[in-house]
């Protein structure tokens, strides 16, 4: 009988060493597969972005379309890995229903359209997750290595009201191959995903706007870009040959809701005449009607 009890106390000792071995032994791994798992859906939503949200958002998350999503309070922690005192700890739930449910623009013919399965998007839940955890976490500088190449380059560029001779047409496109605007920006039926889709441009820039920006993209002010502008307010068009609205004037800024950064884009260099071509065309560029 005293055999089996100290038999019997041993294994209690022994389990119970066992189990706070192993609790110590978690403990320590636990950061170690929290940071794994991070790691994992960084770069989930690091491609995530690049195939749905670059094109709107800007390769370095700066804003395009859209307005930017790299901004320092939507990171909790700071670059050298401190806890940042800034952080916004409502963002997350703000970005995970805006990706859900998306989101309407000032701009015309642009809105953000819903992301989530739930409301007929693309994304799952995970996904989504992915994604936030990539704008809080990730390597801005990384996104272009998943963004996809341009596609159907060999296709020719949309006639507009105003611009309908081949010739110009033929010009326009040359141009834009020589200088590599198709590679990032998308036109009809050919083009790139990483900046702005063009072919509505003309809806929502003018003339005068669209020569400054390419003009030196990088000198255009925050408050000229982005969702944050109307053209000259909510009913800033006139009418146009063929029932198409065209802008009125010099888009207007309403109050800067959201931050816009520096852009990705590079000063091109052009002669007058390219310019003035290009501008001619894109700014005739105008499908929607508003």
């Amino acid at each position: 009988m005293r055999d089996k009890v100290i038999l019997g106390v041993t294994l209690s000792i022994v389990l119970l060493l066992s189990l706070v071995i192993y609790g110590v032994v978690d403990t320590q791994r636990a950061p170690t597969t929290r940071a794994a798992d991070l790691e994992v859906a960084v770069r989930a939503g690091k491609h995530l972005y690049a195939q749905y949200c670059v094109q709107c958002h800007g390769p370095l998350g700066e804003g395009c379309i859209g307005p930017a999503l790299n901004r320092s309070t939507w990171r909790p922690q700071t670059p050298d890995g401190a806890t940042n005192p800034d952080f916004d700890d409502a963002s997350e739930d703000f970005m995970r229903l805006v990706i859900e449910r998306g989101r309407i623009s000032n701009q015309p013919g642009q809105q953000m359209p819903p992301w989530g399965i739930e409301e007929n998007g693309p994304l799952n839940d995970q996904e989504i997750e992915d994604l936030i955890a990539f704008i809080q976490y990730g390597d801005w500088g990384a996104v272009l290595e998943d963004a996809p190449s341009a596609t159907g380059l060999n296709e020719a560029l949309p006639a507009y009201p105003g611009f309908t001779d081949p010739n110009q047409l033929a010009r326009v496109k040359q141009l834009m191959l020589s200088k590599g605007c198709l590679n990032c920006h998308a036109l009809g039926k050919g083009g790139g995903r990483i900046g702005a889709d063009l072919t509505d441009v003309g809806s929502r820039r003018t003339a005068e706007w669209l020569r400054k920006w390419i003009e030196d993209p990088k000198s255009v002010p925050a408050a000229e870009r982005g969702p944050n502008l109307f053209l000259v307010g909510p009913t800033a068009t006139v009418p146009a040959p063929g029932g198409v609205s065209e802008p009125s004037g010099s888009p207007t800024p309403t109050v800067q809701a959201f931050p816009m950064y520096t852009t990705y884009m590079p000063t091109i260099p052009l002669t007058d005449e390219e310019l003035d071509l290009l501008v001619d065309y894109l700014s005739k560029a105008r499908t929607t009607t508003r």
